[in-house]
């Protein structure tokens, strides 16, 4: 994510300066344990932009490919069948590099890919520069090279959940096209035409709905505090009406979650209390803000519903939703007084039932360990330095894995038991329910 320069202070412990995702990924305030690098598959040939029905053709040729153990992966999403994974190559000294692959989990095999080299080259900030910057850039977003680019990654993106991977998102079908150039939000056609800018505001995090007829986006606002200034917005995808505020949004973040059926969505929005709401003592005084798990409707008029709630001016850290929206982990911070001169900051695990509103589990989060993914089932995750952690929240028993594994920034669970993870440039399944990988 990419916020403004006035924002971007206040926002650290969310944003990962445009390294983690398709140019809009999040890293936990903890450092985690070294992404798992194990060698990736062979190169395969880059698609060229296409439509559907026509036969792949070699793409212009590339920077020379890093070797195997140098690549390292972000896993942007599972498809709803669980079937195929969508990956992000990260290049930590070129952030001119945008890389997406789509591979089948099963079997490990890529089944497409390709590189978007006029989609990297946009600045990763816009707001608060030259005076010319627009101009420079709607520029560059005319060029035909740009088209093409955005028409190849809508191919691959467009079948996920939300057609989002990152700062790009498709319709199904590759009706529409939305992506971000820097803090500002574009709309394209399926031609690759960009048709022009959405809103004047910062904007980010476009997601189209299943049926492809409207794109929601996040957008600064500025009528709440701090992290809340954001709210959801949704426009029909062929601009035929203006983007509106979906009311119960303010202050939602990634990660969203698409039920199976296409119907709900999931979220976590830090939202204020009440319209003046208390204030919070000391250096960081700030309204204070409870921490809500949210579902939304996917489908007009896009009815949001807070599930379950976390009652204090804690800061989200990190959270996981289940992927039908039974469970929800969230890890958060406060400060708690000074301990020998400096300051203390608690952390704690909360997690909760999204069917009852109720925190199940409470108890201090451990160092070491981050949430990255929990089933439905209440089995979560978590990983690190200390290795592999699952809890089994029913049953209220952990247990370490036995197996050196790394699961990276974060895994999505296909099943109950079956939590796929990036390896190298592929994907591994851990069932987490043995102590065992497959």
């Amino acid at each position: 994510m990419r916020e403004p320069r006035g924002v971007a202070a206040l926002l650290t412990l969310l944003c990962a300066a445009g390294a983690v995702a398709c140019g809009g990924g999040r890293v936990p305030a903890r450092a985690a344990a070294p992404v798992d690098v194990a060698r990736a598959p062979a190169p395969v040939q880059l698609l060229a932009a296409r439509s559907p029905a026509a036969a792949p053709s070699p793409a212009p040729a590339a920077a020379p490919a890093r070797a195997a153990d140098e690549e390292h992966w972000y896993f942007e999403s599972l498809s709803a069948d669980g079937r195929r994974a969508l990956l992000r190559q990260l290049d930590p000294e070129s952030r001119a590099t945008f890389h997406i692959r789509v591979v089948d989990v099963d079997s490990g095999r890529t089944l497409e890919e390709t590189a978007l080299p006029e989609l990297a080259k946009i600045p990763a900030s816009t707001i608060g520069g030259k005076p010319t910057e627009l101009a420079e850039l709607e520029w560059m977003l005319a060029s035909p090279a740009f088209g093409r680019d955005i028409i190849r990654g809508s191919h691959l993106a467009g079948s996920f959940p939300f057609g989002a991977c990152g700062r790009l998102a498709a319709a199904h079908g590759g009706s529409a096209i939305s992506f971000d150039a820097g803090d500002w939000l574009y709309v394209a056609d399926d031609t690759g035409r960009v048709r022009r800018r959405l809103v004047e505001e910062a904007a980010y995090d476009p997601r189209f709905t299943p049926d492809g007829k409207h794109l929601f986006f996040r957008r600064a606002t500025g009528t709440v505090d701090v992290l809340a200034k954001y709210e959801l917005f949704v426009v029909p995808s062929d601009l035929s009406a203006p983007p509106r505020a979906i009311p119960g949004s303010s202050g939602m973040r990634d990660r969203f979650v698409a039920h199976p059926d296409g119907q709900t969505a999931f979220a976590v929005a830090s939202q204020p209390r009440g319209p003046a709401g208390p204030r919070v003592r000391g250096d960081d005084a700030r309204r204070t803000a409870d921490t809500c798990v949210v579902s939304l409707t996917l489908r007009p008029p896009f009815v949001t519903k807070k599930l379950a709630c976390l009652d204090g001016a804690e800061q989200l850290v990190e959270s996981v939703i289940s992927p039908k929206g039974k469970w929800a982990a969230l890890s958060t911070k406060k400060s708690a007084g000074l301990t020998e001169g400096e300051r203390r900051v608690e952390w704690r695990l909360r997690v909760v039932s999204l069917t009852t509103g109720k925190v199940v589990r409470d108890e201090p989060e451990p160092p070491g360990v981050a949430v990255r993914a929990i089933s439905d089932a209440g089995l979560l995750v978590q990983s690190g330095a200390r290795g592999v952690v699952v809890t089994d929240v029913p049953a209220k028993t952990s247990r370490e894995l036995d197996r050196p594994i790394d699961l990276g920034y974060r895994g999505f669970f296909r099943n109950d038991a079956d939590l796929v993870y990036v390896r190298g440039g592929a994907v591994a399944v851990l069932d987490v329910s043995k102590d065992a990988t497959e």
